[in-house]
């Protein structure tokens, strides 16, 4: 075969380009959908959740509860007042709206699994009553992945969270147990607020909260310091394996003003602070997955913020992934690699052209 002498004729080069622009268009579009890790956990706790959403909206029928279908579009009975005797501090209605979507329960098992938790783990749960939606796909992910979580409930609430009277959270998590849901109860509650203690309710909102523990059977604890709330929670956390806080606890954050990541931490952060539950447990090595933010994780996992209407169950990159064929693109590289080095080894115009261009034409 004859040896190239010459430059390469530019229309080989752009028939090479072309080549290459279609093999990466048929490896493109030869590309399947495949299921994520831990699919079926995933579905499972979505379809739970699913269901435990419409415990909580019949709930809140037979409470005769209004529902505000300006705040809470989907009619799922889970947005909360924006003020009530049981209200503290603000939260933001999106946030609210964007855990109502089943599908939020993959993107907290994905969180769990990073934070290394297995199958039969104790998890400690700290949260309030600021996104009832968000505590049931974290209960529903426990059931999922059989997991044994000791939970810490303060049950003062944000913004359009479960601070209706009648419908606090520990109300909610006695309705899903009766209705064979899930099968845990909160191990001890506080009254919430900026100390735990109630701070920044008024007395009929206190009385109202310690009513509601009273008739879960919940012990209430109402610390004469802040500091012996978060030593209570350590205890109970003493042998889980991880701890995930949700809403804006702030005896897990210290400082009702601290800036917390919502994600999974494995060590104190500059803006955190060094009170709390979570920087404790953060000093112990514990990891922590911290949820004060949904529509962060929501855009972390590429999930919809404050959706309408409420996605289908199983849907989206949580459950399904596009992959590509690693052999068939292996393939065309090297078939681009060879024919490359073979054109410019060997002169193909030769042979492909019965007058070959000159030289001079050359590029």
């Amino acid at each position: 075969m004859r040896r190239r002498h010459g430059k390469v004729n530019r229309w080989v080069l752009v028939g090479l380009a072309v080549l290459a622009l279609v093999l990466f268009t048929f490896e493109h579009s030869s590309a399947r959908y495949r299921r994520t890790r831990f699919y079926e956990e995933k579905l499972a706790a979505a379809r739970l959740s699913k269901a435990a959403f419409k415990a909580v909206f019949r709930m809140r029928e037979r409470l005769g509860i209004p529902i505000d279908t300006v705040n809470d579009p989907n009619k799922t009975g889970l947005v909360g007042a924006q003020y009530s005797e049981l209200t503290y501090g603000r939260s933001d209605l999106s946030d609210a709206l964007t855990t109502l979507n089943p599908n939020f329960a993959a993107a907290v098992l994905e969180l769990l699994v990073q934070t290394g938790v297995r199958r039969g783990d104790q998890v400690g749960i700290s949260w309030d009553g600021t996104y009832p939606a968000l505590n049931i796909e974290l209960l529903a992910v426990c059931r999922c992945m059989e997991l044994k979580p000791v939970i810490v409930t303060s049950q003062s609430a944000g913004m359009w969270g479960a601070n209706w009277p009648g419908m606090t959270w520990l109300d909610i998590e006695r309705v899903l147990n009766e209705a064979g849901l899930f099968d845990y109860r909160t191990e001890f509650a506080t009254l919430g607020g900026e100390a735990d203690d109630g701070r920044g309710l008024s007395p009929e909102g206190r009385a109202m909260l310690a009513a509601a523990a009273e008739s879960a059977q919940v012990e209430l604890v109402v610390p004469a310091d802040p500091e012996l709330t978060v030593q209570r929670r350590l205890e109970a956390f003493r042998n889980a394996r991880a701890i995930v806080s949700v809403g804006r606890v702030v005896a897990d954050i210290g400082d009702p003003l601290a800036q917390v990541p919502s994600r999974v931490l494995r060590k104190p952060t500059a803006k955190m602070g060094s009170q709390g539950t979570i920087a404790s447990l953060l000093k112990q090595r514990k990891p922590v997955a911290y949820l004060g933010n949904p529509t962060r994780v929501a855009l972390a996992y590429g999930l919809p913020v404050a959706p309408v209407p409420i996605p289908e169950v199983g849907k989206g990159r949580l459950f399904f992934q596009r992959q590509y064929s690693v052999g068939l693109a292996a393939i065309f590289v090297i078939a681009l690699a060879l024919m490359l080095w073979f054109t410019v080894r060997y002169d193909i115009e030769s042979y492909i052209s019965r007058n070959p261009a000159p030289e001079e034409e050359a590029v």
